[in-house]
């Protein structure tokens, strides 16, 4: 029994008491009772419970205990005999067993306290009970937690385990085997986020490792969502990414991308960075977001190229045509070609190399309209690009051009002759033809022109009827009748237009997505026992979609190739008719001149042409009919081929 408190100075109180016996017990019972639950951690076995008892414990507060405890057990017959042997309460039995929870029961009746103290001490004993019933809640709480975090170790243990497991079958190439345990962690709940993380690139690496790119490009940008500094993978994912994108052209945005900082990465890999977003922004027409990422790449590598090339793109767009516009984007060509020239990157740029020399002289050719030397530059530049790139039929083209308009009719004649044989009868260029009637006319050889109109008439203009009828029939079917060759009533493209339209950069890249990701379904469809059913349903989902959007994509671009040829036909016969009325007023005035010259007495024309006839001599063959080289040409003299076709218009007196 707590004794008063005694007032010791004024002001101040000193709390002094000293337990009664009782309440001793209750305080050794409570360091009993929080020793058992110490030792049994989660739970309180028949002995605690009788242990608890013997000590003194409150049955109140034991069956407290084992509601924090979370104690329960189904009690044998045995069990229930020892606790009643050992005098425990029936109210404890009964909170000791599942199926007989009952309500709290009544606190154990104590001995009549004496009269004048009964209150005080019944008050101060209920206190009592109460810390001691809160104490050992949260000792039981404590080892509760102790025992999550037990399991929690445990846990983290095994996912290191599994994880480790993975990346080994990753290590060893084994691409299927870590693939299925990936996805496996992926699609369990058991699962952290540092975990998740290194799950989902391997899961991608898998996938690459198997040639699934289209499907490893999904994972790599979803990983790229993710902040760089909460993302431990995020520079060997953006490499991949865009590795993938080389092999299945990214159609999307850069979207998250644009957010992240990436300060503190390295600069080569901020230059790579900086480039792939300028180029996306580019190709999806948006030059202003292009040109704020390209401007930020150095001149320190591969990438500072590339980003010159298109910048030099965007500001060709953007000149429109203006002297001061074209001068600024030839010095980004220029740029782009010095550093790709150097040795340690030629082999890796030579495409930027041909284009850039390509643009250099489609920029000279333009500037020659206003400034005629300039054709020389433009034949330079067009002469640059090598015979073994992919550029160089459409160099060597342009480059007839630039003879013809520079006055050089026989170098430019030469090399139409020449684009005209049988090495590059796929090619789909009418205007060889045009312009060679057009050289004709100049040379007053309206026989030769009319010729080469009827070339042109009969190789590009009878297309045009057939072309038509073919896009009426397959606007909304042209997959499956270009592709497939799914025809109606046999209706064909001509074989002229077909390679026309293969030989079209758009179209081939295009055409090349749908084929990887048609692959990819095959080749997961050919795993499918190994993948397993569920694994290989969401790949050949995500493929099967992406093979959906490359095959729409495919289909506007066809349609959009054969348009333009059908305008092209269009203009050609459009030009084809001015040019037969020059030929037919050309024939007028030889007939005058024949008249005028019959009544001078000089007869000499027939005789004039006969030997002029004799004096025509392409070197590429006579009047398109004969090819000395049986269809193989020396490609390092095709620019230096001639015609020597002799001047026949009359000299003005």
């Amino acid at each position: 029994m707590y004794n008063r408190y005694k007032i010791k100075d004024r002001g101040e109180k000193a709390m002094s008491f000293r337990p009664s016996g009782k309440v001793k017990a209750m305080w050794v019972a409570l360091l009993v009772s929080l020793t058992m639950m110490t030792s049994v951690a989660w739970g309180l076995t028949v002995d605690n419970v009788i242990g608890m008892y013997q000590a003194k414990v409150p049955a109140s507060v034991i069956i407290q205990t084992l509601k924090s405890a979370g104690a329960s057990s189904n009690l044998s017959l045995a069990d229930v005999k020892r606790l009643k042997k050992a005098g425990v309460p029936q109210e404890v039995i009964d909170a000791m067993m599942p199926s007989k929870a009952s309500a709290a029961p009544a606190p154990e009746p104590e001995p009549e306290p004496e009269a004048e103290t009964g209150d005080e001490v019944s008050a101060e004993q209920s206190e009592e009970e109460k810390k001691i019933a809160e104490a050992a809640k949260k000792a039981a709480q404590e080892a509760a937690r102790k025992k999550r975090e037990e399991l929690k170790k445990a846990r983290m243990k095994e996912i290191a385990r599994r994880l480790a497991k993975a990346e080994e079958s990753l290590a060893e190439k084994d691409y299927v085997q870590s693939l299925k345990a990936f996805d496996e962690f992926l699609q369990s709940d058991d699962q952290t986020p540092e975990g998740t993380a290194q799950a989902q690139f391997g899961l991608a690496e898998s996938l690459f490792g198997l040639g699934l790119y289209a499907n490893a490009m999904v994972n790599y940008e979803e990983i790229l969502q993710t902040a760089p500094e909460e993302n431990p993978v995020f520079e060997q994912s953006f490499y991949r990414f865009r590795q993938c994108s080389q092999m299945v052209s990214y159609e999307g945005l850069p979207g998250a991308l644009t957010d992240h900082y990436i300060g503190g990465f390295n600069p080569a890999f901020q230059d790579s960075y900086h480039y792939f977003l300028g180029k996306l922004f580019f190709a999806a027409a948006d030059p202003e977001r292009a040109k704020l990422y390209l401007e930020k790449v150095e001149a320190r590598g591969s990438d500072y190229a590339r980003a010159q090339y298109v910048l030099g793109l965007i500001a060709v767009n953007e000149a429109e045509g203006d002297f001061g516009g074209l001068i600024k984007a030839n010095q980004y060509f220029q740029q782009a070609i010095t550093l790709a020239e150097q040795e340690v990157y030629q082999e890796e740029l030579r495409r930027v190399i041909d284009l850039s020399y390509l643009s250099l002289a489609r920029i000279a050719y333009t500037i020659a309209t206003d400034i005629p030397d300039s054709y020389d530059a433009a034949i330079f530049y067009y002469r640059k690009v090598p015979a073994d790139s992919t550029n160089y039929i459409e160099a060597l083209y342009e480059s007839a051009w630039a003879y013809f308009l520079k006055g050089n009719f026989r170098r430019g004649m030469g090399i139409f002759h020449t684009l005209d044989g049988p090495d590059w009868k796929s090619y789909y260029l009418p205007d060889t033809h045009l312009l060679e009637a057009q050289v004709f006319l100049n040379l007053c050889r309206t026989q030769f022109a009319q010729e080469a109109i009827n070339r042109l008439e009969k190789k590009y203009l009878e297309l045009k009827p057939t072309l038509k009828l073919y896009l009426e029939t397959y606007e909304e079917s042209i997959f499956e009748a270009f592709v497939q060759k799914k025809l109606k009533k046999g209706l064909d493209l001509p074989r002229r237009l077909h390679l026309s339209v293969l030989a079209d950069s758009r179209f081939n890249e295009s055409y090349m997505n749908v084929s990887r990701y048609t692959s990819e379904i095959q080749s997961i469809e050919a795993n499918r026992e190994i993948f397993g059913g569920e694994l290989t349903e969401r790949l050949l989902e995500r493929a099967k979609d992406l093979v959906e959007q490359g095959k729409e994509l495919l289909s506007q671009m066809i349609i959009q190739v054969l348009r333009e040829r059908e305008e092209e036909l269009d203009s050609l016969d459009e030009k084809v008719e001015r040019m037969r009325f020059t030929i037919e007023d050309q024939n007028a005035q030889r007939l005058e001149k024949q008249i005028e010259d019959s009544y001078e007495g000089e007869m000499a024309v027939d005789a004039e042409e006969a030997e002029n006839q004799n004096t025509t001599n392409l070197l590429v063959g006579d009047k398109y009919q004969t090819w000395p080289f049986e269809g193989e040409f020396w490609e390092d003299e095709i620019n230096s081929y001639r015609s020597y076709l002799t001047n026949q218009c009359r000299e003005e007196e």
